[in-house]
């Protein structure tokens, strides 16, 4: 039995495209903060913090729209919920760091010399 129908693979979902691409953008920019630059933590670490919720929706919107209408892209939202999640969680973790030496420890934290005489 000869047919002449060609075999179309699934298209591609394009929500799982922006996932893996959100994903990519979190790694980056969280990596860029990492450079001895100054002011660089300030831009690119709220940026992928940003990024990594981006990545998180769009991938989970992705499988839902996968496993309904049968596309493609599966491994690409999962790629971008995993290194889209796994930086959010670091970034918050920083966060809370950040946060606890301002209430459990403030004398630890270098100030100039001015704010000495001021009291939160």
């Amino acid at each position: 039995m000869e047919t002449n129908e060609k075999f179309t693979p699934p298209q591609t979902n394009s929500q799982s495209i922006l996932s893996l691409v959100f994903g990519l953008l979190t790694t980056v920019s969280f990596c860029t903060g990492l450079i001895p630059i100054p002011f660089t933590g300030f831009i690119c670490y709220p940026l992928s913090f940003l990024f990594g919720i981006l990545a998180i929706i769009f991938g989970a919107i992705s499988l839902n729209q996968i496993r309904k209408s049968n596309e493609s892209g599966s491994p690409m939202a999962w790629i971008g919920i995993i290194m889209g999640g796994f930086i959010f969680m670091c970034v918050m973790c920083m966060m809370i760091t950040f946060a606890s030496f301002f209430i459990f420890a403030p004398s630890y934290i270098p100030s100039p010399h001015f704010f000495d005489y001021y009291q939160l």
